[in-house]
């Protein structure tokens, strides 16, 4: 019996018998089989405990050095709509996304503010902000603490706004930029013209190199007109 018309009555191989599907026709497959075989490759669970949870993941976007890293979420792209979803601020406060519609709004995202790269990525863009059209909304969004954010804006008197979501992740899964290795975000630029929609986007290739500024400030002024 084939391994499709198994999995209609056992309802661990309607999960699990997907990895086997391709052979499943040769023999009569059994559930140990498939446990088996699951055991051996843990790659393998991983893919199907993804696909059951509706989970994207791409690995061929980014890299650190030399290691390849998983992005987790849709592939978002010029034209597509922002997400609206909810950071917080540094007071705790929510800030919906979808509020800020109507402005012109650039989203500089870090993996955490408290090293080197981030920490410049975060000054240059802060330094961007008084040639970018009156009105812009500029935040700096990470998964630190808004407490951490806080404390680095005091410090750093930058003219950027900051947002966190440290509180359930919805941020990055909705823009797809949840690193599976790290659970942080990926280091990216964004702009969300007065629409609602996303005007330009940088996933870094290199999450160990910043972002390039003359792109963000040439999309900025294009978006604008």
């Amino acid at each position: 019996m084939c391994l499709h018309n198994r999995v209609k009555r056992t309802p661990l191989l309607g999960l699990l018998g997907l990895v086997l599907m391709s052979s499943a026709c040769k023999h009569a497959t059994t559930e140990g089989e498939v446990v088996d075989y699951l055991q051996a490759h843990p790659e393998a669970r991983t893919q199907i405990a993804d696909k059951a949870n509706g989970t994207i993941a791409n690995a061929t976007i980014i890299k650190r050095g030399d290691q390849q890293l998983t992005l987790l979420g849709p592939t978002l792209t010029v034209g597509d709509a922002a997400p609206d979803v909810t950071i917080a601020d540094t007071k705790l406060a929510p800030v919906k996304l979808g509020s800020l519609k109507g402005k012109l709004v650039v989203l500089s995202v870090v993996p955490s503010i408290d090293t080197h790269v981030c920490e410049s990525q975060t000054h240059h863009v802060s330094g961007l902000v008084e040639q970018m059209p009156p009105g812009t909304e500029v935040y700096t969004i990470s998964r630190d603490l808004p407490f951490a954010q806080g404390r680095f804006l005091e410090e750093a008197q930058t003219k950027t706004k900051f947002g966190s979501d440290y509180h359930g992740g919805a941020f990055g899964r909705a823009f797809g930029i949840e690193v599976k290795e790290s659970g942080l975000l990926a280091r990216s630029l964004w702009v969300i013209g007065a629409d609602g929609k996303i005007a330009y986007r940088e996933l870094v290739a290199d999450q160990g190199q910043e972002p390039d500024y003359d792109a963000l400030m040439a999309a900025v002024k294009k978006a604008a007109t």
